[in-house]
């Protein structure tokens, strides 16, 4: 007897003892975390085979540490919007001002690394529906002025 059909017989026996009965979500689909919906295509299951067993193709691993990288430049940002919105003065700027250009400098070199990684991203991705957007810099960086300039940094 091959192994596969041992394995069938066993589940069945359980099956028929009701071992699998009253489960949470039964008859209902699997739920899929985010991150797993349409992560590589047609070859999704593949894929989460190798990475329930501990493998991943590398530019799966690049995505997440995309994603990271992502959550990290979001805090970068929300520091620049706090320490925008405490300088009211232009004393207040003439304090705060090196700490912002030094939040925009850290910025602008997370985001351009950023999208080198994303650009890499998508050339090793399978297929266009894998691929994401990259990260547009330079409107970022106009954002950060334009949110500098409303909070009345002198030029």
């Amino acid at each position: 007897m091959s192994l596969e059909k041992t394995i069938v017989g066993a589940i069945q026996v359980a099956m028929a003892a009701g071992a699998f009965a009253n489960l949470p979500g039964e008859g209902k689909p699997l739920p899929l975390a985010r991150r797993d919906q349409g992560a590589a295509g047609d070859n999704w299951l593949g894929f989460k085979m190798l990475e329930n067993a501990g493998y991943l193709p590398e530019w799966l691993n690049l995505g997440r540490e995309i994603e990271l990288d992502i959550e990290s430049l979001a805090v970068i940002d929300r520091n620049h919007e706090d320490y925008c919105r405490s300088a009211g003065s232009p004393e207040d700027w003439a304090r705060l001002g090196p700490a912002v250009d030094r939040l925009r400098a850290t910025y602008e070199t997370k985001a351009r690394e950023i999208r080198k990684k994303q650009d890499r991203f998508n050339h090793d991705a399978p297929g266009p529906l894998s691929q994401r957007p990259g990260i547009w810099v330079e409107h970022h960086l106009e954002r950060l002025s334009a949110r500098e300039s409303a909070a009345g940094r002198p030029s």
